[in-house]
């Protein structure tokens, strides 16, 4: 026991190791206080950050040009705002209204006992008459239909209703939106600065490993940006030119669920091939070949060459850790889980290697680049 000078033990200096346990506590305290306060934006924040090293790119030319940072960051907002975010937010509204019509309509249909499924479904090739023969099957034992029904018009409403969301809840939407705006011009403009903070307040912490580590996570950013997300939204716009030209219904619902079915290795073909059989079916001959070749040739050039250039050039790690990070993460964390998963997953694999070897020497602070 540590004696004071007075010799009262109850007045003695802190020891080293009450010191350090302290400080942690007070850490510990400050950064769940932190989390609680930023929780209902941390989403928000997290999409500025990843979009503003997506366009930071576009930052650096105007800046050259400019060379004035602020005017430069604000530019590069608008830009942003005008050309991708607000023509996104457009389509929210009427893309909801398709999902609520076709559950609905779905919903109507699997209810009534005396419907039949449109005649283009019977006169497909070997498939269209066991699909009749399965929906009048399932209306004539119609024990588990409502709760399929219930089941499955959740799932196809949860989307609608987050959509629609935007407008009912106007006012949290505009201030989540408003956070997002200036996340991403502050880390437009500040980025570099506060990767290069937050890597040396690692580095100082964790020890010279993590600085292999941090390098990992701009690398599978980056390839997750351009190789899966940036990949996915180019397969969806292709097949909903697709879609409009061919006059096929409800093009936002269709293309919306192509690009979550391109976040998966050749995804997209499950959407566009059958649409293709449907216009073959009802003998649109020259639209099914315009659209099947115009798909297959966009999406061949997108899967197996683009696609892979860019996850090859921006990351050390799999394709297939990739992949599994992406839908870890989008089951996990939603859609900012699709570059959650895989960065969390890259800083470990780096982590598993790095304890396994020994610290190079004259290793840099890692960089955004």
């Amino acid at each position: 026991m540590t004696i004071s000078p007075t010799g009262d033990p109850e007045n003695a200096p802190p020891t080293q190791a009450g010191r350090l346990i302290v400080s942690l506590s007070l850490v510990v305290v400050l950064f769940w206080i932190l989390y609680r306060i930023l929780e209902p934006y941390m989403v928000a924040l997290l999409w500025g950050a990843i979009l503003a090293y997506a366009f930071e790119p576009v930052y650096r030319h105007l800046n050259r040009w400019i060379q004035r940072k602020t005017l430069s960051a604000v530019v590069t907002t608008v830009l942003f705002l005008g050309v991708i975010l607000f023509p996104l937010l457009s389509l929210a509204l009427p893309l909801s209204k398709e999902l609520v019509v076709e559950a609905q309509n779905l919903r109507a249909f699997l209810a009534d006992p005396n419907a039949r499924v449109p005649d283009w479904i019977n006169r497909l090739p070997f498939v269209g008459p066991k699909i009749d023969a399965a929906v009048a099957h399932l209306k004539t034992h119609p024990e588990g239909l409502p709760a399929a029904i219930e089941k499955l018009q959740s799932h196809l409403l949860s989307l609608g209703n987050h959509l629609l969301s935007i407008v009912t809840d106007f006012g949290k939407w505009l201030l989540r939106l408003f956070i997002f705006i200036l996340a991403f011009f502050s880390f437009i403009l500040h980025g570099n600065d506060i990767w290069k903070q937050l890597c040396g307040l690692l580095t100082d912490w964790a020890g010279p490993r993590m600085q292999i580590a941090l390098r990992v996570i701009p690398a599978t950013t980056k390839g997750v940006l351009y190789g899966v997300f940036f990949t996915a939204l180019a397969q969806a716009a292709l097949s909903g030119i697709g879609y409009w030209a061919a006059g096929l219904s409800n093009v936002l619902l269709l293309s919306t669920i192509s690009f979550f079915a391109a976040l998966f290795p050749v995804g997209a073909v499950i959407i566009w091939a059958p649409a293709t059989i449907y216009l073959v079916v009802i003998h649109h001959w020259l639209a099914a070949i315009v659209f099947g070749s115009w798909n297959l040739v966009g999406g061949t050039v997108i899967e197996h060459f683009l696609k892979p250039m860019f996850i090859g050039r921006s990351s050390h790690i799999s394709f297939l850790a990739i992949l599994l990070g992406v839908l870890g993460g989008l089951e996990g964390f939603g859609l900012i889980g699709i570059f959650v998963g895989p960065v969390v997953l890259a800083v470990a694999l780096a982590l598993w290697k790095t304890f396994r070897s020994p610290v190079p020497d004259g290793l840099k602070s890692p960089s955004r680049d």
